[in-house]
């Protein structure tokens, strides 16, 4: 089954009407994808069995938000998965995405627009450049990260901005997303842990600052 239609089967089975803004952004999202991939390879491919995967997870974790959320930083979005998912699912939320490659940071940009969504910023920087730039500001509600170990560093510095409220949402599979796991327990205290759908051994981690 090809991606625009398997899409469709989805959306439906999650209950998503296919005429409503978010279903129109979701298809509007995968063409997006379809014209960009062979440009800037933004996933390894757009067959539905590759991302096909990345939107059910999306859809899936929409349904995690705190109640009281509105504001979400997500680091190393790259093709947008699944933040800007979140985002659609979500539109309250105040979305922050940091990409340090400038190309993909691009894409994200353009399909921010493309999509109709607001309360977005694309920061195109590494993320001790942005919190080095952003200073001691006050945090967000949710942190998430996905295909990348963050550093104990880098970890810190997100830990001293956090509200006692902020929920870190870790994406990973068998082993934590950081490169020093004993740093993540010494600071961090597990919440919840999630099998994803549809994706073989990956987890969803939600963590609060100790």
């Amino acid at each position: 089954m090809k991606s625009p239609e398997a899409l469709k089967l989805l959306l439906m089975e999650s209950g998503i009407p296919l005429a409503s803004e978010t279903g129109l952004q979701l298809t509007t999202y995968l063409a997006l994808l379809e014209k960009w991939n062979p440009r800037i390879n933004l996933t390894s491919s757009t067959e539905w069995r590759v991302i096909g995967p990345m939107f059910c997870e999306g859809i899936w974790a929409s349904k995690f938000y705190s109640p009281l959320a509105v504001a979400h930083l997500d680091i190393g979005s790259g093709a947008g998965f699944p933040a800007l998912l979140l985002k659609m699912l979500n539109p309250r939320i105040n979305l922050e995405l940091v990409e340090s490659r400038e190309k993909k940071g691009q894409f994200l940009e353009t399909a921010a627009h493309a999509l109709g969504l607001t309360g977005i910023q694309v920061h195109h920087a590494r993320l001790a450049d942005y919190l080095r730039r952003r200073g001691e500001r006050d945090g967000w509600d949710c942190v998430s990260w996905k295909a990348l170990k963050l550093s104990t560093e880098d970890l810190l510095q997100l830990h001293a901005r956090a509200g006692g409220r902020t929920e870190f949402w870790m994406f990973h599979g068998l082993e934590p997303a950081v490169e020093a796991a004993e740093d993540l327990g010494k600071n961090f205290a597990l919440v919840r842990r999630e099998r994803v759908p549809c994706r073989r051994d990956s987890n969803l981690s939600i963590y609060r600052p100790r």
